[in-house]
């Protein structure tokens, strides 16, 4: 009797266990984010148009294709989003590492001179974006605050630079949110029509690439679209990657900006205790991770590795050698098309327009704007 009672004991335990780690664990979404990365790549090789076209090219590169399923998924099979815990640590852990990795394929003095010559241009939209977004906010009847969230995340960097600039402007709950849902429907519009425009405008993969890292709004959303440029994804990718980390590198300045002037505007009240702000987070770790990758990759520390296998090796004998950064390259890709996987999986459409007309057409005007020049801007 004991030992029965010891049985049903040590079940109950197993299944409440069980369906703790089903509701919470983000092993089922991780696994299914790698499994519509390698579907992803099947499907690029399938000989028939669209996935083939004449002469071998293959238009939809793995990285839109796993986006696609992904949202395909999120939005018409129900039960999905007890993934959410998987695809949230995919994203926000295995992409960050995905962009490291990427450094290790690129070259630092490719980087410096891309970076820098583009950051004259990227300090100007910023400051034009949220200039327009503080002057039209009567025009839409809202709020300064609003309105400059909704620039902010618009210019910058999406969620990131709305969550960063808020507790400095002292935002309200329903202004944070209005603003995230607002910037991520815009960005995923972005994500989706930029692809299509480039291959209409017949862009070349470095004008594509340098478009999307000014203009889209969030670095998951570059990255998708960056990577899904019809001719070269690769190039597209790499260059729109390095723009977009050189915007995010202005979220810091561009708060502290914000602070210096709320809190000349505080002076004059009393006793204000405001939100504390952790300006150590706003340099993002994974920025310099990968601008070390890369440095690495330039100065020969990643070089190729030979191994001399012996007759015993499963495989047989003889030399093989490994090209470290064609492995972290390869590597990358893999890595960030399962994160693409993985924004579609958080990506439901329907609870993406909550924020109301007004934040959205505001949001829009400026997402425009930001279009149109930064085309122009990668055009000259």
């Amino acid at each position: 009797m004991a030992i029965q009672r010891t049985e049903r004991a040590f079940e109950s335990r197993f299944r409440r266990q069980l369906a703790q780690w089903h509701r919470g664990h983000p092993l089922p979404g991780v696994l299914l984010c790698g499994v519509l990365a390698w579907l992803a790549f099947q499907l690029r090789d399938l000989p028939w148009p669209p996935f083939t076209l004449a002469g071998g090219h293959h238009p939809l590169s793995p990285v839109l294709l796993a986006l696609l399923l992904g949202m395909a998924l999120r939005n018409l099979v129900p039960g999905t989003a007890a993934l959410k815990p998987g695809a949230d640590f995919v994203i926000r852990r295995v992409l960050l590492l995905g962009i490291v990795l990427l450094g290790a394929s690129l070259d630092f003095h490719d980087l410096v001179r891309i970076g820098l010559g583009v950051l004259a241009g990227v300090v100007a939209l910023i400051v034009l974006v949220v200039l327009l977004a503080r002057a039209l906010a009567p025009r839409f009847g809202l709020g300064r605050k609003l309105a400059l969230l909704l620039g902010l995340g618009t210019a910058i960097c999406g969620t990131t630079a709305i969550v960063a600039a808020a507790p400095v402007m002292e935002c309200e709950e329903r202004e944070v949110a209005v603003s995230v849902a607002t910037v991520n429907l815009l960005g995923v519009m972005a994500m989706l029509a930029f692809p299509a425009l480039a291959a209409v405008l017949a862009l070349s993969p470095e004008i594509y690439g340098l478009w999307c890292g000014l203009a889209i709004h969030a670095t998951p959303q570059v990255l998708a679209a960056g990577f899904a440029h019809p001719g070269d994804g690769q190039t597209a990718g790499e260059v729109a990657t390095i723009v977009k980390l050189v915007r995010i590198s202005m979220l810091g300045p561009a708060v502290l900006v914000l602070g210096a002037l709320y809190a000349r505007h505080r002076r004059r009240e009393t006793a204000y205790v405001g939100r504390r702000v952790d300006y150590r987070g706003l340099v993002p770790g994974f920025l310099l991770l990968f601008l070390l990758a890369a440095f690495l990759r330039t100065t020969g520390f990643l070089p190729d590795v030979t191994f001399h296998m012996t007759d015993r090796f499963l495989f047989g004998e003889g030399d093989r050698t490994w090209n470290l950064a064609q492995l972290a390259s390869a590597a990358a890709t893999w890595l960030i098309t399962a994160a693409m996987a993985g924004v579609g999986l958080m990506t439901q459409l329907s609870s993406l327009a909550i924020g109301g007309a007004r934040p959205f057409g505001l949001g829009l005007a400026c997402s425009l704007v930001l279009a149109v020049l930064g085309l122009a801007y990668a055009a000259v």
